[in-house]
């Protein structure tokens, strides 16, 4: 009786572990600068916005032409 009790409980932690492990996130985007005292630049088909801290400079986003975000 204790070989089927054991393998039970082997099977219970097992599925209740799989269900309970965080889905996979999506990485976060990498963040271009542009500006700044180095003078960066935005890859090709983006925009540079803001300075954001005069040292750092802006923030590329993607596209040439819009409205930057605040």
């Amino acid at each position: 009786m204790r070989f089927p009790a054991a393998s039970l409980t082997l099977c219970i932690t097992l599925i209740s572990q799989a269900l309970a492990s965080p889905a996979p996130q999506v990485t976060d985007p990498v963040v271009h600068h542009c500006g700044g005292t180095l003078e960066l630049q935005c890859p090709k088909g983006w925009r540079c916005c803001g300075p954001i801290e005069v040292t750092l400079g802006g923030t590329c986003y993607k596209g040439l032409t819009g409205v930057c975000p605040l």
